[in-house]
């Protein structure tokens, strides 16, 4: 997430000062992969089109401290997830639910700044997940497992300040073995600063996990869509 004015560059007597921005957002999300237990493997496809029907919807916040070219940051997301389908061209139906809990605790050291134009900060930190799938077939149970990991990732995030409008991108990869296989994370926004303590941001958000526990419950899973929210700065 790359949300926050970051004013410190602005006046060099701030520099010294520890900033704060605080970002409650939506994130209107897509769910797209496979689930398999057992041998077995459902398809999970949430189109966009289809978010509000099937609810996939949830409501995040975002942290950030700041002092000269150092940031610390945190991110909480939650979402719950549903789908009614079928597997493959069979009458036999599948409903999945899966609620996703995802915690980021990071940090960020500024590499590159060229003037107040663009600034590259790279990241290092770790990523909490708790998943708790529960799928149904023909009507029975057949799936509800919790699953609880962490992440490390590194990453890079550029921002761009033109007057009042900022854009932002953040892109980092984890895993590596150590909780799932492989993750990544990717956001695009568009902020606008409507004074020096508020702004506003729309853009597009996703991040993918293949985690596999014991050969025996793999999660493949892309989510993804529409991210907007609200920044206040300290």
């Amino acid at each position: 997430m790359a949300f926050g004015q970051d004013n410190s560059d602005n006046l060099s007597d701030k520099e010294s000062n520890w900033e704060f921005d605080v970002t409650p957002y939506l994130w209107f999300a897509s769910l797209k992969g496979d689930v398999s237990f057992l041998n077995q493997t459902v398809p999970t496809n949430i189109e966009f089109k289809d978010i509000l029907d099937q609810l996939s919807i949830g409501a995040f916040v975002h942290l950030e401290t700041h002092k000269g070219p150092w940031t610390i940051m945190t991110d909480l997301m939650y979402l719950k997830l549903k789908e009614d389908g079928k597997i493959g061209n069979t009458s036999v139906t599948t409903k999945m639910e899966t609620d996703q809990t995802i915690w980021e605790l990071g940090g960020g050291y500024r590499i590159i700044k060229l003037q107040d134009y663009l600034k590259i900060d790279a990241l290092l930190g770790m990523r909490y997940f708790g998943l708790k799938p529960s799928i149904d077939i023909n009507g029975q149970n057949v799936l509800d497992k919790s699953i609880n990991f962490v992440d490390p990732y590194i990453g890079i995030r550029f921002k761009n300040t033109n007057d009042k409008w900022i854009n932002s991108a953040r892109f980092d990869i984890g895993g590596f073995g150590v909780g799932s296989e492989f993750s990544w994370k990717f956001d695009l926004l568009l902020g606008y600063q409507f004074s020096d303590r508020s702004s506003m941001y729309l853009g597009y958000q996703a991040y993918d996990v293949d985690y596999e526990a014991d050969n025996s419950f793999v999660y493949d899973v892309f989510t993804g869509g529409i991210i907007t929210g609200f920044n206040f700065h300290f």
